[in-house]
């Protein structure tokens, strides 16, 4: 076949339909590629957050959906205000405007209040340091019991209520606590002084510890 019998006739015609086509698909392949990625991720579509604030979680579940939203929970915080299992926090918050499919972290109440360990504030001595620990684990603390005769603000013991509570034990966090704390002179003297009544203390149960410990051994023998 001759080179102009390839650009007449039938075969031309076949020949120049296959390069149209093929200019087709080039065109419409990226055109088509671009048009599925704008549709599935609703490019340039903004939703506006709506608030569910203060809603049970199942219910503002439901609005985020109707949005085209996702609800998750990310965190559960105990306030003795709020209803059991609603929505205290959101974020983002109300009224940003997000891509379709977004999701929103959602904080919801605990029924109630986390048990805390008390830690031992009395061995740290400084008011400072005892209150710190106390309100940072969550506990409020009402004005503090003062103790007569012994160092000015170091701290003796903590109370609930009328009760004194002990190292470890476990206590709701949203509990008012009460510092026993010294109301004597703040000096290097009495301070020595109740130390020294604390080592004399901790001498004599020593000796009659040795003591029993002897007689025992006496008895034994």
């Amino acid at each position: 076949m001759s080179l102009k019998n390839f650009f007449t006739g039938k075969t031309a015609v076949r020949f120049w339909l296959n390069i149209v086509l093929m200019v087709l698909v080039i065109i419409a392949v990226p055109l088509v590629t671009f048009y599925m990625l704008d549709t599935f991720t609703r490019h340039g579509e903004k939703i506006e957050v709506p608030s569910v604030s203060g809603m049970p979680f199942g219910e503002a579940e439901k609005v985020l959906k109707e949005r085209g939203l996702v609800a998750a929970v990310a965190d559960s915080v105990y306030d003795k205000n709020a209803e059991f299992g609603s929505v205290i926090e959101q974020l983002p918050e109300a009224g940003y405007e997000v891509k379709g499919g977004r999701v929103v972290y959602l904080t919801v109440a605990m029924k109630e209040a986390p048990m805390i360990k008390l830690p031992d504030v009395v061995s740290l001595g400084s008011l400072r340091e005892a209150v710190s620990i106390l309100q940072a684990l969550g506990f409020k603390l009402t004005s503090h019991e003062e103790v007569e005769d012994k160092p000015k603000d170091l701290v003796l013991g903590v109370k609930l209520g009328n009760r004194e509570v002990q190292v470890g034990e476990m206590l709701p966090r949203d509990n008012t606590l009460t510092l026993m704390v010294g109301a004597g002179e703040k000096d290097s003297v009495a301070v020595d002084t109740f130390l020294t009544d604390f080592l004399i203390d901790e001498a004599m149960i020593s000796e009659e510890v040795e003591s029993e410990f002897d007689n025992d051994i006496e008895i034994e023998l």
